[in-house]
């Protein structure tokens, strides 16, 4: 064998050990590893407290592949028959691939919040063909 396809064998040897890797980040999400929302929530709440400010947990979700906004639901006054919006929530959306690519899984992260910080969350998946 020559040297040239011993170093290139042993390059790509060294390639794919470093892709094998743990991630390092103590916040990494593997999604794979939840098997309900709740699980994920508790996750959640242990990573981000209540209290922690919302650019805080923004940035923890976008690191582990969420895409985030604040959204108001809509209100429905019923005495005078007008919509309105409510107050903001952050939410936070996610897919995960089931089945070899077959299905995925569309995560659901909603996190409540006022003028102090993160007041709760809530988190839930629906599986998409």
């Amino acid at each position: 064998m020559t040297p040239v396809v011993s170093l290139a064998r042993a390059a790509l040897v060294a390639l794919l050990a470093l892709g094998c890797g743990k991630n390092p980040d103590p916040n990494h999400l593997a999604l794979g590893d939840f098997v309900s929302g709740n699980q994920l929530s508790d996750t959640l709440r242990k990573l981000i407290p209540v209290g922690t400010r919302i650019p805080v947990a923004t940035e923890m979700m976008q690191r582990n592949g969420f895409v985030c906004g604040e959204r108001a639901p809509i209100k429905v006054d019923v005495k005078t028959r007008t919509l309105g919006s409510g107050k903001p929530n952050l939410e936070c959306y996610k897919s995960s691939r089931l089945n070899l690519g077959m299905q995925r899984r569309d995560w659901t992260v909603v996190f409540a919040f006022d003028t102090t910080g993160i007041k709760g969350l809530n988190s839930g998946y629906i599986i998409q063909p």
